[in-house]
């Protein structure tokens, strides 16, 4: 099969990070003999090239000095840094939409991920083509198409309407797609594990007591939820140790929170491979205190989660959004009620105190995960869905 994928985003070199989930779904594709190939943005000039046998086609919309909407971070966040953001917006549908309609290759099928706006680009190519369009729903995009004005809403869930199939990352996210509209049948198809690899490593029961939070420092982490938690941890447990792995537009505000709270933390800044690896492995908790930000998003998985488990880590998480897929309270892992910072410290403690309970959550964890996020599962059952589709177009 000849499959073009339609993103926002592509890795600009082998040590960029962006979208890990997708490139490792798509390597998975290359390895099973498919052909496929990737419609994104330029960043600041960047040409179409091929990235470890994906072609990724890049449409240039803003003059190289000032073409990074994409890429650095999430688009959502970049529009929050002033005007010049939102004022490449047009321009970066309309170049895309005309690089779209002169874009010669065709594939046999057509996967939109973040269909708000990419819908645009990808809607041409299959009425050109006469091929079948899945779109990939990440649920970010649904939030920012609820607050759209009503013409401009109603014209985007018609034309996603369009599509012969949508795939979402977990039942919330399937849940808010239905309510909001539409009506294309959806599959749950999540995301696994971008960054581990194929060992599951063993609980284990730590010397030293460490809490660990892995994601970017922006509001629906809640981390300041978790500073507060720690508060309180940090009186029963004086030797546990919190450590906050990442970055963002938050730092500041999380080292002014702690200073407050008259607590020691720990930020490593971003971290990759081994390094981040060591974080896990060297962990006693993980937690992922998400909440719900001012414009109203949260968690849409928290694949983060299927990581620490796959690391060992027993995890305590809200019981929010996407989250629940993969935490199964008392079963994979802890939930606790989002922003309930007592709640919080109470299922943290309960962990470090009872390490036989933290290890069952880990055993449970990881069966759960290989059951349902492994690779092998997802790219089997995303190939089912394009031969399906594929068979129907051709009878």
């Amino acid at each position: 099969m000849k499959i073009l994928h339609i993103m926002t985003a592509y890795p600009r070199n082998e040590h960029d990070v962006v979208s890990p989930w997708i490139v490792k779904l798509l390597t998975n594709f290359l390895k099973k003999g498919h052909d496929v190939s990737v419609f994104t943005s330029s960043y600041k000039g960047l040409e179409t090239q091929v990235m470890n046998g994906v072609l990724v086609y890049r449409f240039r919309y803003a003059p190289k000095g000032i073409e990074d909407l994409t890429h650095d971070m999430a688009v959502p966040e970049r529009l929050k840094q002033g005007i010049k953001y939102k004022l490449l917006v047009l321009p970066y549908i309309l170049s895309g939409l005309i690089n779209a309609l002169i874009f010669k290759p065709k594939h046999d099928i057509i996967h939109v991920h973040w269909p708000v706006p990419h819908i645009v680009f990808g809607l041409p190519m299959k009425r050109r083509w006469k091929v079948p369009m899945l779109l990939y729903i990440h649920g970010g995009e649904l939030n920012f198409l609820k607050k759209l004005p009503a013409p401009l809403k109603k014209t985007f869930i018609y034309m996603m309407n369009k599509a012969d199939l949508i795939t979402v990352n977990s039942s919330y996210t399937k849940r808010v797609a239905e309510d909001i509209g539409l009506e294309v049948p959806i599959e749950i198809v999540p995301f696994g594990n971008p960054h581990a690899d194929a060992t599951m490593y063993p609980f284990k029961k730590k010397n030293k007591k460490t809490i660990l939070f892995v994601g970017r420092l922006i509001e629906v982490k809640g981390i300041d939820v978790l500073l507060r938690a720690f508060k309180i941890i940090k009186k029963m447990h004086p030797d546990v140790e919190l450590r906050i792995v990442g970055d963002g537009p938050l730092k500041e505000e999380i080292v002014t929170l702690s200073d407050e709270l008259g607590i020691p933390v720990t930020l490593t800044g971003y971290k990759t491979g081994e390094e981040l690896k060591r974080e896990y492995l060297n962990a006693s908790v993980f937690v992922l205190p998400s909440k719900r930000d001012k414009i109203g998003q949260t968690e849409t998985l928290g694949v983060v989660t299927i990581e620490a488990l796959s690391y060992g880590l027993p995890v305590v998480a809200s019981n929010l959004g996407g989250i629940p897929d993969v935490i199964k309270d008392k079963k994979t892992g802890l939930l606790f009620n989002p922003g309930d910072h007592e709640e919080l410290a109470e299922k943290i403690m309960l962990l470090l105190e009872n390490p036989e309970m933290a290890g069952e959550l880990v055993r449970k964890g990881q069966e759960h995960v290989k059951n349902n996020y492994s690779w092998k599962r997802i790219v089997d059952r995303m190939e089912q869905l394009y031969i399906g589709l594929l068979g129907r177009y051709k009878t």
